[in-house]
């Protein structure tokens, strides 16, 4: 696993000074690749106030967020945001383990399909790999991601980067992204 030195890492000044008290704190070019602040257990108690039913996935976006230098949670908060908290209400269906909407284009395309949850997390994370960074993807997983190398690579290191990209016109895609995130971080923080 990689040793990232992040700040909040060793405990302190966990939450880097963001006022958890209004989500609009959280800056807007939060970047992709950071910490990942809430545990698993917060990230599945979340989801399950809208989605009592939700899949327990926290623990596969902190292992790998953190393996990968990605912030797990954020992706966690993309996961709700494309699966509408995992309910499916898309073109996505809960049996092909697609968490991100990988290959789902447009119309009646339904996208990827992977054999296992963590096997979908694990494309999940490799796909903002590609367009948080230009480095190699580290080796210790086999990649899954089936667009992986359709991704111009490093050409969307924040979340608000992804617009366009990821979701189009997705013109304030990745600021739902953070916003979610922050209705997140309050959560946490009254539990």
């Amino acid at each position: 696993m990689n040793n990232h030195n992040w700040p909040g890492n060793d405990g302190s000044d966990l939450y880097n000074g963001l006022d958890l008290q209004d989500a609009s704190s959280l800056p807007e070019n939060l970047t992709i690749l950071g910490p990942t602040l809430l545990s698993p257990e917060q990230l599945d108690a979340f989801v399950r106030t809208v989605h009592p039913g939700a899949p327990k996935l926290g623990s596969y976006y902190s292992h790998l967020g953190g393996y990968y230098g990605i912030r797990g949670d954020v992706a966690y908060a993309q996961a709700i945001h494309e699966t509408d908290y995992f309910r499916y209400t898309g073109v996505v269906r809960s049996s092909q383990n697609n968490y991100a909407g990988i290959g789902a284009t447009g119309g009646e395309v339904r996208g990827a399909s992977f054999e296992t949850a963590e096997q979908g997390v694990l494309a999940h994370l490799q796909h903002l790999y590609a367009y948080a960074t230009e480095a190699p993807l580290p080796d210790h997983y086999p990649l899954v991601d089936p667009r992986f190398d359709l991704v111009n690579r490093g050409s969307a290191p924040t979340w608000v980067d992804l617009n366009g990209k990821w979701a189009v016109p997705g013109d304030t895609y990745g600021q739902s992204i953070v916003n979610l995130y922050g209705r997140m971080l309050q959560f946490a923080t009254q539990e």
